[in-house]
């Protein structure tokens, strides 16, 4: 792995709580998207997020999902211990599991899974054109003219691995999928099942790029909460003898 002048993982929220989280980036790679989850999420525990390789100044993204998921799975076992939450929206939500996938050490983190699809919805990086041009003209209005060209690459990286992905295995623990009534695929449900085994399943009546913001940000906020409620129960994490006294570490890609 690469020595980075900017780490990939980073504390967005440092209030003591039971309940950590850590958030997977979407298509661009950033964690703005998420700063008004943050304030809400934040309520329960401490917060981090993950950015994507490619962002900074000589870092070239990565192009297979199962790389980004090695290099998150590292930097997630470098934590004092395995956090309670796996966030992912979008492009997230496949990182979130696959790097779930890779850690050992005792604890599953629950997944929480919003609007994202474990297979790709077109076949070709060209059919993502739109998606590409919306998350781009986002991103504009906050980068200058360097950084937005290190988040292109970044998002057409990302793109052709998405559509090389296909998920495998399946996530032990809880699960939270959150599907949008305006999602570009409306069997999210039926495409996941086969990979988690305790899944629950919410709606909300938005689009895809309208789930993180007002009024919306509220009720998926709320699900999560509610979600949570169960963490630390001895339902939530499977363990095995000794865990607690154990560090999380990071395993290679199944």
């Amino acid at each position: 792995m690469p020595v980075l002048d900017r780490p990939l993982l980073l504390p967005l929220g440092r209030r003591a709580g039971d309940i950590s989280t850590v958030l997977f980036p979407p298509l661009g790679g950033g964690l703005l998207p998420y700063l008004g989850l943050v304030a809400h999420l934040s309520r329960q525990g401490p917060v981090y997020g993950i950015r994507a390789l490619g962002l900074e100044e000589g870092e070239e993204p990565d192009t297979r999902i199962p790389d980004m998921a090695d290099r998150y799975a590292e930097a997630v076992a470098a934590l004092p211990s395995c956090p309670s939450l796996f966030v992912g929206w979008s492009l997230g939500g496949l990182l979130a599991f696959e790097t779930a996938r890779r850690l050992s050490g005792g604890h599953v983190p629950d997944l929480v899974l919003v609007d994202s699809s474990p297979t790709p919805i077109h076949e070709e990086p060209g059919a993502y054109v739109t998606v590409r041009r919306q998350v781009l003209s986002q991103a504009a209005a906050h980068l200058d003219a360097d950084a937005l060209a290190r988040t292109e690459r970044t998002v057409d990286a990302q793109i052709e691995a998405r559509t090389r992905y296909r998920a495998e295995g399946r996530h032990p623990g809880r699960a939270l999928l959150i599907t949008c009534t305006g999602s570009e695929d409306p069997q999210q449900v039926q495409r996941w099942s086969p990979h988690l085994a305790d899944i629950s399943v919410h709606h909300l009546d938005t689009d895809h790029f309208g789930v993180l913001r007002a009024p919306h940000l509220r009720q998926l906020s709320s699900h999560i909460q509610q979600f949570a409620k169960n963490l630390g129960n001895g339902r939530t994490h499977r363990r095995v003898p000794g865990a607690e006294r154990r560090r999380v570490v990071a395993v290679p890609g199944r």
